[in-house]
């Protein structure tokens, strides 16, 4: 300090205060050097004293911090004023600190000027202002509470999520947000893990303001000060109720029947296969009624599909009132019913509750139309002590005795005198090998854009290349993938083969994609999302790449579901078909509520139109209806030109048939349509040339 000018020495002494960081640099050099810091200026930047005297200030600010020091510098000197700012400087141990800088410009007699530069620690001010910043737009809720568990402050996503102000909750406890689903034991357990790790973390069954519903998943942590007294608890949380509806809608059509609420085929099989195996620890049986009703397709077709509806949930109904606990209950599909009867001694005494089961039935039924309907019902029982059976020939033996009791007559009951060796498990065995080793593949049908004579893309459709049979079409095999445990991995094999091809033909330039059908499981699920995203990500597929086709006989189980399901794949970059459409009942419905860019024409209803006015109409009537939905249609199995003329007449928009193009291996689709040689007849669309 004795080397420095009068003047500015007493500066340095009056400034070097305790807690003080002070510099002071020579200005009239340009590297900044300074001239004197004090033992807070080297404190401050984690030194065990002062930096010496001509080391460069800018030395100790970090080199791709946001403020440039030599500006700033030059900026105080240029006005002769004070300024201050925030900068991010480097402690010797490499780590970085932001400091609150302030800068004034000091003149010596002789016109020499210094810079005083006066530090303190920005960090915990900056720390606070990001964590109100994170605290104020987060999309978390968050609930800060004293050690007394009263809310003292919630940030705006708790209103948004709960629908209470922030003036609502203040003073109250959380319990505020109770839907009674949790007891207090389950507040006991949640405090005492706080107690023990400081946190917890889990579901909670909330509810809103306006008593809705709300499941959030949350994180409790405790803030204690530096001596382990507790001063506050801070829940940060998020909204998962929809996440966890839809997985319990999952869970539930996996058990459940969705119209009668009875147990599912497939749950049915699953649970009867336990109790078979624990027959060999008890002495007793289990029997299998398998039931069909004799008169439902005259009610259904006599008074509508919803009247039919409604006797089978009577049915189940009464079938639940007269079977024990123990006993399960299952709709196989349409009016087909099957009961496990667990604990049996012998056989006589399933015929005695089929016997029951059919003098209740027999009495009448009134709907809500005002009918009294009656029905009739043939039952088959198949009983067994030997835990070695197989659950299909089980349930075999009982489907054909029933079969046994319809050829006797009305309301008979048949028992199986011999176990029927089921083939089905074979069955799927030999198509699961099939599958598993690549014995299936994808043909391609080229579907056509009228109006251009161009093939806008190809419909996937699998095949079975049998080692022995030769090349085997899908009612071989698709009906054993699509009702067992292969439907879904099969389903995600559709579309990686399909966008492998889509991929193909993209990368010969190319703007044509590949469409491929699935079922309402796999749609309802949403397991072929995942996959749909993956093949998009590694292949860089470019939009349209992929139709899903929706086959019009789905039955789903929750509309809205499966509409979200599919809105989120067209999200994904694929468009969506309603197969078949014009075959049933649910064409309209499904037309209207699920996001459909395509419908496609059944065959059945194409098949004459060349040939009756009256097809015309009806083929004419759903292009038109469609064009008003703003949807595109396809007619599938065009077959003769006549065909594809009156289509052409009825403004049809993309047509698809063997008089097109017949489906065709992966190796024959790339010589006719990708060799260099190839000229098709309907040539495939080019992608748009990119401008320079």
């Amino acid at each position: 300090m004795d080397s420095l000018p009068p003047l500015i020495a007493s500066l340095a002494r009056v400034l070097d205060l305790p807690g003080t960081a002070v510099a002071i640099v020579d200005g009239e050099r340009t590297d900044l050097s300074l001239v004197f810091a004090n033992h807070g200026f080297g404190r401050l930047l984690g030194r065990p004293d002062a930096p010496p005297a001509g080391t460069p200030l800018r030395h100790l600010a970090a080199p791709d911090g946001d403020t440039d020091l030599p500006a700033m510098m030059a900026r105080v000197l240029r006005h002769g004023a004070a300024m201050t700012d925030t900068v991010e400087c480097h402690r010797r141990d490499g780590s970085r600190l932001w400091t609150e800088m302030t800068v004034s410009p000091v003149e010596n007699h002789d016109g020499h000027r210094y810079l005083i530069c006066m530090q303190r620690d920005a960090d915990g001010a900056r720390r606070s202002g990001l964590a109100l910043a994170v605290f104020d737009n987060t999309h978390d809720g968050i609930i800060v509470t004293d050690a007394d568990k009263i809310i003292i402050d919630t940030n705006p996503a708790f209103t948004r999520l709960t629908g209470y102000t922030r003036g609502e909750a203040l003073g109250h406890k959380p319990q505020l947000l109770s839907s009674g689903k949790h007891d207090a034991v389950f507040y006991q357990a949640l405090f005492a893990t706080i107690a023990e790790q400081g946190y917890w973390s889990g579901d909670i069954w909330n509810t809103r303001k306006d008593g809705s519903q709300l499941i959030v998943n949350a994180t409790i942590s405790a803030v204690r000060d530096n001596d382990g007294r507790l001063l506050n608890y801070v829940s940060v949380f998020r909204d998962i109720t929809q996440q966890r509806l839809n997985q319990a809608r999952l869970e539930r059509m996996a058990i459940y029947d969705p119209l009668t609420g009875l147990y599912n085929r497939e749950h049915f099989i699953a649970t009867l296969e336990t109790h078979l195996v624990s027959l060999q620890y008890t002495e007793s049986g289990i029997a299998v009624l398998f039931m069909d009703l004799d008169d439902f397709k005259p009610i259904n077709d006599g008074f509508g599909h919803a009247a039919g509806d409604e006797l089978l949930v009577e049915i189940s109904r009464r079938l639940k009132r007269l079977m024990r606990s123990t006993d399960i209950v299952a709709r196989f599909g349409g009016d087909e019913f099957v009961i496990a009867l667990t604990g049996m001694g012998n056989g006589d005494k399933a015929v005695k509750v089929a016997q029951k089961i059919v003098d209740d039935l027999v009495q009448p039924f009134q709907l809500d139309n005002g009918e009294s309907v009656g029905i009739s019902v043939s039952i088959g029982v198949a009983f067994t002590n030997d835990y070695r059976l197989g659950t299909a020939t089980l349930i075999d033996s009982a489907d054909q005795a029933m079969y046994d009791a319809k050829l006797s007559g009305k309301n008979r009951i048949a028992r199986a005198q011999r176990f029927v060796e089921s083939r089905s498990q074979d069955t799927f065995q030999r198509v699961r090998q099939a599958f598993e080793t690549g014995e299936l593949e994808l043909y391609y049908q080229p579907i056509v854009d009228l109006a251009s004579d161009r093939t806008l893309y190809f419909e996937a459709l699998a095949r079975w290349r049998h080692p022995q049979e030769g090349v085997l079409a899908p009612h071989h095999f698709i009906d054993v993938i699509m009702h067992s445990s292969l439907s879904l991995p099969f389903g995600g094999w559709l579309v990686q083969e399909a966008s492998r091809m889509a991929k193909r033909l993209q990368d010969h330039g190319y703007l044509v994609g590949v469409s491929i059908n699935l079922s309402q499981d796999q749609i309802e699920t949403g397991s072929f999302l995942r996959a749909i995203s993956e093949s998009r990500e590694a292949l860089r597929l470019s939009t349209p790449y992929l139709t899903i086709e929706v086959l019009e006989s789905s039955q789903f189980h929750d509309l809205d579901l499966a509409c979200s399901q599919l809105l989120e794949a067209k999200q994904l970059g694929t468009s969506v078909s309603l197969d078949d459409f014009g075959a049933g009942i649910s064409s309209i419905t499904y037309a209207s509520q699920l996001p459909i860019d395509t419908l496609k024409i059944d065959h059945s209803a194409i098949n004459g139109i060349d040939t009756r006015a009256s097809q015309r109409q009806f083929v004419g009537g759903i292009i038109n209806m469609a064009h008003a939905m703003q949807r595109k249609v396809l007619a599938e199995g065009v077959e003769r030109q006549a065909q594809l003329d009156e289509l052409r007449r009825c403004r049809c928009d993309l047509a698809q048939g063997f008089l097109l193009g017949e489906p065709m291996p992966a190796d024959e689709l790339t010589r006719r349509y990708l060799d260099p040689t190839a000229r098709p007849d309907y040539p495939l669309q080019r992608r748009p040339a990119v401008r320079a």
